[in-house]
């Protein structure tokens, strides 16, 4: 991560920006949750496929890109979910074990 990344404005060189066209600030998000789920499992936690992966507050926004990105790596799922509904939801994304705690 560049210095400064959190500050309103910052210069960085282009190979390390990512160009985002003019959109709704709430579609942001979706490029901060997925970039962090990705990172965090390929850059830091070494994700390849067979791992087993427990994802915490898996139905959340970071949660459900983490859940879908680990199952693409053909990896066993672990979520943990506050509800049923949301152990539901867990499923129907692919993860193979949701609890509810």
């Amino acid at each position: 991560m560049a210095p400064g990344s959190f500050a309103e404005y910052t210069v960085v060189p282009a190979s390390i920006a990512t160009p985002v066209p003019s959109v709704k600030p709430e579609y942001l998000t979706l490029l901060v949750s997925g970039t962090t789920a990705y990172i965090s499992l390929k850059e830091l936690g070494g994700l390849s496929e067979g791992k087993k992966v427990l994802v915490t507050a898996a139905a959340g926004g970071t949660g459900q890109f983490a859940v879908q990105l680990s199952k693409k790596a053909k990896c066993h799922v672990i979520g943990t979910c506050s509800s049923d509904e949301k152990s539901a939801f867990l499923k129907s994304l692919g993860c193979d074990r949701p609890i509810n705690y």
